[in-house]
């Protein structure tokens, strides 16, 4: 979006959880009943130039000019609306996204793949032998868990953050 930042920014104040002044813009959270809103405003340098809205034009269009309706209307004054379903997760994709990150956390400090599952399955799974805990349901779900945490292991929560990515069982937009 490009606007001439002032007006917009003091319109969006009371609503503002986070800023960041970056080079490509100022990046903003915005607080709604619905849920965060996220955007960056991009400050035209010209006066009096009238505010334009960049929306990428790829498989999530849909979903960005739902979430731009949503925007608009909060401009306005009104309540934002709904999150689009696309950007929802039910609580299974959520649970499944917190222990991918567990999981992706933990490889980073170096702990012990059965201790990490042992913190998200129950300790139980630290008495198994070795062949019971590569039988076990609990195995295969810590790897199918591992393999969608590779993700986040290179910075891919910044893209599903960027809506430029799908992740886990989640479609960023």
């Amino acid at each position: 979006m490009r606007g001439d930042g002032g007006d917009i920014l003091s319109r969006l104040a009371p609503y503002a959880r986070a800023r960041h002044d970056g080079p490509d813009g100022i990046h903003l959270v915005l607080d709604s009943v619905a849920g965060p809103l996220r955007l960056v405003i991009v400050i035209d340098r010209q006066p009096d130039a009238p505010g334009t809205w960049f929306i990428v034009d790829d498989g999530h269009l849909p979903t960005r000019l739902a979430c731009v309706a949503r925007f608009g209307r909060l401009l306005a004054g009104r309540a934002p609306g709904p999150l689009p379903s696309t950007v929802r997760l039910s609580p299974q994709q959520k649970f499944r996204q917190i222990r991918m990150l567990c999981i992706v956390e933990g490889r980073r400090m170096g702990v012990a793949v059965r201790r990490i599952a042992a913190g998200l399955y129950g300790e139980r799974i630290l008495h198994l032998s070795r062949n019971e805990w590569r039988a076990s349901s609990w195995h295969r779900a810590f790897y199918r868990d591992l393999g969608g945490a590779e993700f986040y292991l290179n910075g891919g929560h910044i893209a599903l953050l960027q809506g430029l990515k799908q992740g886990g069982d989640s479609l960023a937009a």
